[in-house]
């Protein structure tokens, strides 16, 4: 009998799940022995990055040295499996609901594909390290999910010339830059599909929508931090971060100094002196 798995179910253990808008991401240890994986099939589509161990599998495509992603459409037969012990994976899983979704807005393979590319590779670990930091937004990992499903088989054209609609985009992450956007809020509200507007995006601007809402909250906060007396921990919290630890993490990586250094050198009265001009 062949089993069939829920989405986001794998033969193995997780070292963290996180799951939003129909999306899973999850990092797991193959802990099933490989006799005792069996054939089955998954409710929703899914990608595989071995990035551990030697991954044994069935899909078309070349092999080669290194690590190997993997594509499975849903309800597809496989065994896939790691050979011996000391596996690890990550996994890219798409509910039923979403994966039927996506087959009928995008072209995807009816068939289980691996990859070697380096930009499908690049993309997938850029996505994996972005899913194991706590400073990941649900709009970055959404995005990134989408753009590595896209780049392994798309028909999707994309334009030469940025889109009209790309403003409208950035203007309503500006507006909304406190608030916990999804990449489909977005792309609703300004009528285009939501993997070419993750797509478009990295194409014209340099960075995900989850980037540019950073550096938008980055800036109200440094905003409020100039012209208001609201404490730190206040700030972060009315511009979207998680709490101040977020936002000092942000701010350093945005402007290069901490927002208590920040502070310090924009007060006079936090004992900073300038230096006198002859």
């Amino acid at each position: 009998m062949i089993n069939k798995l829920a989405t986001g179910q794998y033969y193995g253990t997780n070292a963290f799940d996180r799951r939003f808008s129909r999306i899973g991401l999850s990092y797991l240890q193959a802990t099933v022995p490989e006799y005792d994986v069996r054939e089955h099939s998954h409710a929703g589509a899914h990608i595989v990055l071995a990035t551990r161990g030697r991954y044994l599998t069935s899909a078309a495509g070349p092999q080669r040295e290194g690590p190997v992603l993997v594509f499975n459409p849903p309800d597809v037969v496989h065994r896939d499996r790691f050979a011996g012990d000391g596996g690890w994976f990550f996994a890219i899983s798409f509910e039923a609901e979403e994966s039927r979704e996506l087959y009928e807005q995008i072209k995807l393979p009816d068939f289980a594909l691996r990859y070697h590319d380096p930009l499908v590779m690049k993309q997938a670990f850029g996505l994996l390290k972005a899913a194991s930091s706590l400073d990941a937004l649900k709009l970055d990992l959404e995005a990134l999910s989408l753009n590595v499903l896209s780049s392994i088989y798309t028909k999707i054209p994309l334009s030469n010339n940025p889109p009209p609609w790309l403003k409208r985009a950035q203007e309503m992450i500006a507006d909304l830059s406190d608030q916990d956007l999804g990449i489909a809020d977005i792309a609703n509200a300004i009528g285009v599909h939501r993997v070419y507007l993750a797509r478009q995006y990295l194409r014209h601007l340099g960075c995900t929508p989850g980037d540019d809402l950073r550096r938008r909250r980055v800036e109200r906060a440094t905003q409020l931090m100039m012209t208001s007396d609201q404490t730190l921990s206040d700030i972060a919290l009315s511009c979207g971060f998680c709490d101040q630890s977020h936002l000092n993490r942000a701010f350093m990586q945005q402007w290069g100094l901490t927002p208590t250094s920040f502070t310090k050198l924009s007060d006079q009265k936090a004992g900073f002196k300038y230096p006198r001009l002859h």
